[in-house]
């Protein structure tokens, strides 16, 4: 009785292995009768397919996952692909804003696309501030462009375009560069900021050993 209960039970299993790589028809197909194979495949529309071809290399298959970076290829955030092409804006050089990435394979990558992003955001808004005292300091009748993201707390009422001044007065417009990061979900920006304490202790290590 316990060996045909064991010989059940593992039925699937030896299935499996004995399944050719180019299977013609589910495994859970094995299992049935003749009979009830064909009522069921009379009663549905599902074709199954099988892997009839295999890959030329496990590079190939390591490829899928990784992408060109097997190949060497450096990561690239895609935020920065997407990114829109800065402007000149009181002889400050003001990059677009950063939109976030979204493909991070959460994996740990030795330059993370968070990080970048992160540091994206951090001189978007370092070099919008500039611009913006700049257009303080001379004065004139300079409008910053309504259409890249004006720094409203930090430029003077005159320099804003017209449908961005109430938020000046309610104190709604975009703050300093923790705020875009801000909105960024709890757990990513917890991961990005432990990627970059073990980037910089690796560092010092490396600095030591290279020291002694």
């Amino acid at each position: 009785m316990l060996r045909r209960f064991m010989s059940t039970k593992y039925k699937f299993y030896d299935l499996v292995v004995a399944t050719p790589t180019r299977p013609q028809q589910p495994i859970e197909a094995s299992l049935m009768k003749a009979k009830d194979l064909r009522k069921l495949r009379a009663a549905t529309k599902v074709t199954f397919e099988g892997k009839y071809t295999l890959d030329e290399s496990p590079q190939e298959r390591i490829e899928k996952i990784f992408g060109g970076r097997i190949r060497g290829d450096t990561r690239t955030s895609s935020s920065r692909l997407t990114r829109g092409q800065p402007r000149n804006i009181a002889g400050v050089m003001v990059p677009d804003k950063p939109p976030e990435p979204d493909n991070c394979c959460m994996s740990g990558c030795i330059n993370c696309v968070w990080e970048m992003y992160r540091d994206d955001v951090k001189e978007w808004n370092e070099k919008r501030f500039e611009a913006a005292a700049k257009i303080n300091e001379q004065g004139g009748d300079f409008i910053w462009p309504h259409d890249f993201h004006p720094p409203v707390q930090h430029l003077g009422e005159s320099h804003i375009p017209e449908e961005f001044k109430e938020q000046k007065k309610d104190g709604s417009a975009e703050g300093r560069d923790d705020d875009t990061w801000s909105n960024v979900p709890v757990a990513i920006r917890v991961f990005a900021e432990a990627e970059k304490k073990i980037k910089a202790r690796k560092k010092q290590r490396e600095a030591g050993d290279e020291g002694r």
